[in-house]
């Protein structure tokens, strides 16, 4: 694991963070539960209540899922008798976070965006990473993925290339994402 996506880190990165900042907001409560959670025998502050020690269990099993399976969990599948109850309920708690994020304290959402495993768009997070993918693919091989029957990961990377080229000849796809996408097929050379 690395040393700086450890609990303890994590709580101090978001901690320092905090303090560059001037809120009044009851931060220091999650802030204090965090800690609390983190194995930090120093921890401080005020007492967490019970609210605070929920939402802090909750991202601490959250992150937990995540270092354990290195992904972040589900709330939904589409065979749902194969999803565990306790990572339905970490992605339930995480469709929350966001759904609520005006409610959260400024420690909440600072601590939320440092979290290796949660997104505020999961959607985006995932085509983001897929063209990535993309990009190593080009760096590694010198083109772009093909539909190749002899390397899965090359074929699957291939099927989701064509349907954003699709999207992309339609339209249909953000600006921001359009650009990156273009950007990346003008400086690949072709198979």
């Amino acid at each position: 694991m690395h040393d700086n996506l450890t609990p303890a880190a994590l709580c101090a990165q978001a901690f320092a963070a905090l303090q560059a900042e001037e809120t009044a907001d009851g931060s220091l409560e999650y802030w204090a539960a965090d800690q609390a959670l983190s194995s930090q025998p120093e921890a401080s502050g005020p007492l967490p209540g019970k609210r605070a020690r929920n939402w802090a269990e909750a991202l601490h099993r959250h992150e937990g899922f995540w270092r354990t399976h290195g992904r972040s969990p589900r709330e939904n599948t589409r065979n749902r008798s194969s999803l565990p109850p306790s990572e339905r309920h970490a992605g339930e708690w995480a469709r929350r976070q966001r759904r609520y994020e005006q409610n959260l304290t400024r420690y909440q959402v600072i601590r939320l965006d440092i979290s290796p495993s949660f997104r505020w768009d999961p959607h985006e997070a995932a085509w983001q990473s897929r063209l990535v993918e993309c990009i190593q693919h080009r760096i590694a091989t010198g083109r772009i993925p093909y539909l190749n029957v002899v390397d899965a990961a090359e074929f699957s990377l291939a099927r989701w290339l064509g349907r954003q080229m699709r999207l992309l000849q339609y339209g249909a796809h953000p600006a921001a994402r359009a650009e990156r996408l273009r950007a990346f097929l003008s400086d690949s050379p072709t198979p």
